[in-house]
């Protein structure tokens, strides 16, 4: 009777009291170009890492909102610990960093890049390789996201600029001249 009384009334407190683990992600981006000609390519350079306390996955993601397709996109250097993702537009996604909870359809397509789990100081590199096939501006959004989300701290970048998943992000452009 005593284990009882302590399971549903004291240990269910102290655990709710206990401190949340909030993970905490950062990046570096670095392009190589911010004017190409049509038919060269560009490289898009991430440096990643979990600045904060462990975590269960440290996920990077490149958008492409210019892309119908992404396979203009070549994956050049890659060291996080779980095979990238790629998601296509109608793809189910997550939205408003709910892990999943709430979702909508991907609006473009996107690389998603994970770790897992996410030790902090470790840092992550993705390299892409993009030779876009048409003129104009060619946008692309980076963000990092680490999981468990227990905080604004637990999302990079913090403000700004909100994608199709209702998460902000970082935006970058190269001008693809004639």
């Amino acid at each position: 009777m005593l284990y009882f009384i302590l399971t549903l009334f004291v240990l269910p407190e102290q655990f709710l009291l206990t401190e949340q683990l909030t993970p905490q992600p950062d990046l570096k981006v670095d392009l190589s170009d911010y004017d190409i000609s049509l038919g060269e390519s560009f490289r898009l350079n991430i440096i990643s890492e979990n600045r904060g306390d462990y975590g269960d996955i440290h996920i990077v993601s490149v958008a492409f909102p210019d892309l119908v397709e992404i396979d203009v996109v070549e994956i050049a250097t890659y060291d996080f610990t779980q095979s990238s993702h790629y998601i296509s537009i109608g793809d189910k996604i997550g939205v408003k960093y709910s892990g999943g909870v709430e979702s909508t359809f991907s609006k473009y397509p996107s690389i998603e890049a994970m770790t897992r789990p996410s030790y902090p100081g470790i840092k992550n590199h993705l390299g892409l390789i993009i030779t876009p096939e048409k003129l104009g501006i060619f946008t692309m959004y980076v963000k990092s996201v680490d999981i468990p989300h227990t905080s604004n701290l637990s999302h990079y970048p913090n403000s700004g600029f909100l994608d199709h998943q209702d998460e902000y992000v970082l935006v970058y452009s190269v001008n693809v001249n004639p």
